[in-house]
């Protein structure tokens, strides 16, 4: 009960036309903190971690770790399934990241302006302007993509159990120089403990 007895007494004291005002200030400064948080606190993703899902019904934006961690999973599980391979573990590296080509709706104009003065001289200007948007879905907002341009692969690294013997191991070589396209000296095969 202090505690009630001590807010009515400031009450009384300061009136409530000043508890208003200071509660107004607060509610202020409390708003503007809100508004301003993410120029304090950004969130911290490059446009290089990013890349469309395989999926082109659905263009989500995802972290190119997701795309890393599918293709190895879908390799591992793959090789896994080779007669002879046991368990197997596979990582992935690469030179760059999924590069995404928006469709843009380019307006170019131009104007030519001919001039004469009263000595005969002529003045011509031409004026050309361009304007590019980027297209986006009507339905979810979504950027539409014209081409998508896989990461480049820099290198496969693949553990296996009865990788030892040297069949296996050209298998899984061909296997994973046939998927990525890649040559033989960027798969490295090697047998698990």
């Amino acid at each position: 009960m202090k505690i009630l007895d001590r807010f009515k007494e400031y009450i009384g004291n300061n009136g409530y036309k000043k508890i208003v005002y200071n509660l107004l200030i607060v509610m202020i400064i409390c708003t503007i903190a809100l508004i301003t948080w993410d120029s304090f606190y950004p969130l911290e993703i490059t446009s290089n971690d990013l890349i469309l899902k395989d999926n082109p019904k659905d263009e989500e934006i995802v972290f190119k770790s997701e795309y890393k961690d599918s293709s190895e999973e879908k390799l591992k599980k793959i090789l896994s399934n080779i007669k002879g391979v046991g368990e197997v573990d596979v990582m992935i590296t690469y030179e760059t990241s999924t590069e995404v080509v928006p469709a843009l709706n380019v307006t170019k104009s131009s104007q030519v302006t001919e001039e004469k003065d009263a000595q005969g001289g002529v003045r011509t200007t031409t004026q050309d302007e361009s304007d590019q948007n980027v297209i986006m879905s009507n339905q979810n907002e979504q950027l539409v993509v014209i081409k998508e341009i896989k990461p480049q692969i820099r290198g496969v690294v693949i553990v296996a159990t009865g990788a030892s013997d040297i069949k296996i191991k050209t298998e899984l070589i061909e296997a994973a120089q046939t998927l990525f396209q890649i040559p033989t000296h960027k798969v490295m095969v090697y047998e698990k403990k």
